[in-house]
């Protein structure tokens, strides 16, 4: 009985993200992630717009003939400033040559050209975290590595619909902003710093956007907002409306279209122990490969 009541019920999502990029970089990325696992620290800490980073390569998994490669990532979560300890001790946090931030948990499968993941941290950064990953294997400077949320089997709205012109509706929770990262769309960042964020109140924004010279709100820059809410829990509402070049309506709707898998785990500690995320990503590609099957 004691132990149940220490322990903390964690829900987590796991989201999937096709990669695009040149076969040399699928090719190239198994032997750079071998080589990085067989050297004597598998390991190390770089950084990246002034956040530090800790990346490790793990294990290599096989599912029937699906390989699928292990990455942990930490990243820097560089607010907090100070600890304070119950005697009124307030100090600066040393660090000893580590950094202290949110761990995030990554599959790489090159074959089907996809990466999948979770965080216990904010979710908004998830899709940067993954392509940062990427990126450290790639040799290539030229290469230009791109992701995008992987659509659900048989809900596949195309962002090739989009009108030129429109409107996109978008309705969230004000809490669900409160970790917004530098890596989220610049109007998420904006939201972010206003002060009514300090209270949960339900955000309702129609955004009229347009593809003309001058627009505030660009048609990528809906893009952007779809691709960034369209797997974010608090998004409760996410359509575009307009007209198409015949001139008829033309409605939208990209709230939960994204594959995803979801779990939850009971755990003693704060964070998520490497072997429970292991388990975790087993069944996601698991499930993922069920419906998708091993080649798109």
């Amino acid at each position: 009985m004691v132990d149940r009541l220490n322990r903390i019920n964690k829900k987590i999502r796991v989201s999937f993200f096709n990669i695009e990029a040149s076969e040399n970089f699928f090719r190239s990325f198994v032997s750079s992630f071998g080589a990085s696992k067989d050297s004597a620290e598998n390991s190390r800490i770089f950084n990246l717009r002034e956040k530090k980073h800790l990346i490790k390569v793990a294990e290599e998994h096989e599912f029937s003939d699906i390989k699928a490669y292990a990455v942990t990532v930490v990243r820097e979560r560089n607010t907090w400033q100070a600890k304070a300890t119950s005697s009124g001790k307030i100090s600066g946090i040393s660090l000893n040559q580590g950094i202290i931030g949110d761990p995030y948990f990554f599959y790489i499968a090159p074959r089907i050209k996809l990466i999948m993941g979770f965080t216990s941290g904010p979710s908004g950064s998830l899709k940067g975290v993954a392509k940062t990953v990427l990126e450290q294997f790639n040799g290539d400077r030229s290469e230009r590595i791109k992701l995008d949320f992987t659509l659900k089997k048989r809900m596949r709205p195309s962002l090739d619909a989009l009108p030129d012109t429109g409107d996109l509706h978008l309705k969230i929770s004000s809490s669900s902003l409160s970790d917004a990262f530098e890596d989220a769309p610049k109007l998420v960042r904006s939201i972010r710093s206003d002060s009514f964020l300090e209270h949960n109140v339900q955000l309702i924004f129609n955004l009229p956007f347009s593809s003309a010279d001058g627009s505030s709100i660009s048609k990528n820059d809906v893009v952007e907002l779809i691709d960034y809410f369209g797997d974010h829990d608090g998004c409760t509402a996410l359509n575009v409306s307009g007209e198409d070049n015949s001139g008829s309506k033309v409605r939208l709707d990209f709230g939960n279209i994204f594959y995803n898998y979801r779990a939850e785990i009971s755990t003693r500690n704060k964070f998520i122990e490497e072997g429970k995320s292991t388990q975790i990503l087993n069944e996601g590609i698991r499930r993922y490969l069920d419906e998708f099957g091993p080649t798109l």
